[in-house]
């Protein structure tokens, strides 16, 4: 029996008011089955004018008319997080935290990489921190659920070497992550972190290896930047899919992946 899965990936959102009620109104546009949150989604600076405060966040996204809410942390996920986690708890969604572990969605199995940048221990709990270096645990994650586990990975921070990042800086993204698409091959990455230099470019996704690494680059002003993944397969059972199409947004462009990579 086939199966789709539609995900609603954005990132860096910063608690701006304008890019939540964009967010709200593209998930009732698109209606994705899970809405992913690709880190920075709060602020770590000081209250600003048009943001929303860390609590308001918690109950906006909490609204969201979809099924499952996952968070991967940004740099500006710190303090911040407290508020936001105490304020989700009262909503009775589960808070889907992600750091270096898998999550399902009927056949589709995403990843949520940690960020090497900020302050994780708020987002963090009791959680141990992980080594900086995915090769020390993503194996086990492949061993315990397989290829599928390769379909999508979210990580904020962009891996470097790519025209989605700056070259050098705190911007440049992670070494580490480029080191393990080369390894694993996933399908897709999606990521942010770096709000400009995928403008500048004009390059909303680079093709690394057989993997497609997305950076859509959250503007300061103008419309929302978001995309939508369409996963279809083949039965209802964890396993790659079929087919994935990314569509970027506001841009409209699509990029397929086909089986049989």
């Amino acid at each position: 029996m086939e199966k789709c899965v539609n995900v609603l990936a954005v990132t860096d959102l910063h608690r701006r008011k304008r890019l939540y009620e964009a967010l709200e109104k593209a998930v009732a546009e698109h209606r994705p089955e899970v809405v992913a949150l690709v880190g920075d989604f709060l602020d770590a600076g000081e209250d600003r004018t048009g943001q929303f405060t860390d609590e308001e966040c918690a109950g906006f996204l909490a609204r969201l008319p979809c099924q499952e809410i996952v968070f991967v942390r940004g740099n500006h996920e710190e303090d911040g997080w407290r508020q936001f986690a105490g304020a989700w708890a009262k909503s009775g969604r589960k808070l889907n935290a992600l750091h270096g572990e898998v999550f399902a969605h009927g056949p589709l199995l995403l990843v949520g990489f940690p960020c090497l940048l900020g302050d994780e221990t708020a987002y963090l709990g009791a959680r141990e921190p992980l080594p900086a270096d995915p090769g020390a645990w993503l194996p086990a994650l492949l061993r315990a659920h397989g290829p599928p586990m390769r379909t999508l990975w979210l990580m904020h921070e962009p891996p470097a070497g790519t025209p989605l990042s700056e070259t050098k800086g705190p911007m440049a993204g992670n070494r580490e992550w480029t080191e393990a698409i080369e390894r694993f091959s996933p399908w897709l990455t999606l990521s942010g972190h770096d709000h400009r230099t995928p403008l500048i470019n004009r390059r909303w996704y680079y093709q690394l290896g057989q993997t497609i690494c997305v950076n859509l680059g959250q503007p300061d002003t103008g419309l929302l930047h978001y995309c939508m993944v369409q996963a279809e397969f083949g039965r209802s059972a964890s396993t790659l899919p079929a087919k994935l199409q990314v569509t970027a947004f506001p841009f409209k462009k699509t990029v397929t992946l086909p089986a049989g990579r």
